[in-house]
């Protein structure tokens, strides 16, 4: 049995690996290009509960911009939207510290490394898209997990739940 053990040559010889279950998830433009890769645990339990709390939140973390007048040149018309950018730079790592609360890690690297956030993309901001997109692949992913556990859980009490008993 130890000869299957498969270890990692960074990994000091006296110690135990665990599998977590987590993955690395590789991120791809829509011309196929990788922009990123994120570790992901399909099996937490907490990264429902914590993605819906940042979803809640989305709303405040993008409350700074809704009067914000820029001009042509980028920079703010008035005081007002001027202290309404600074606001803003404060939501950008309030959302990157939520994408890396969802995942447990630094996953805001891997998705907004290459863009900003709320560039506009299609007809949403960026940030806007990965979310939905990550909302999906939790969804998916949490879901097929699942559906091992109960695959497994019906292979050895299916014979007790339809009356079948046999104790040999």
């Amino acid at each position: 049995m130890a000869d299957n053990i498969k270890r990692n040559p960074e990994t000091p010889a006296l110690s135990i690996a665990v599998d977590d279950g987590s993955r690395r998830v590789p991120i791809f433009n829509l011309d196929g290009d990788q922009i990123g890769e994120f570790k992901f645990h399909p099996t937490d339990i907490g990264i429902v509960n914590r993605f819906n709390e940042m979803a809640g939140e989305f709303d405040k973390i993008i409350q700074p911009l809704e009067n914000v007048n820029i001009g042509v040149d980028g920079n703010a018309e008035d005081d007002n939207s001027a202290e309404a950018i600074a606001a803003f730079d404060d939501a950008v790592k309030r959302l990157f510290g939520a994408v890396d609360y969802i995942f447990g890690g630094n996953a805001s690297e891997a998705f907004f490394s290459g863009m900003h956030p709320f560039s506009p993309v299609g007809d949403n901001f960026y940030c806007m898209q990965v979310l939905e997109k990550v909302s999906d692949f939790i969804g998916q992913q949490f879901n097929a997990e699942m559906q091992k556990i109960d695959t497994r859980i019906t292979k050895h009490t299916g014979k007790y739940k339809s009356g079948k008993r046999s104790y040999k």
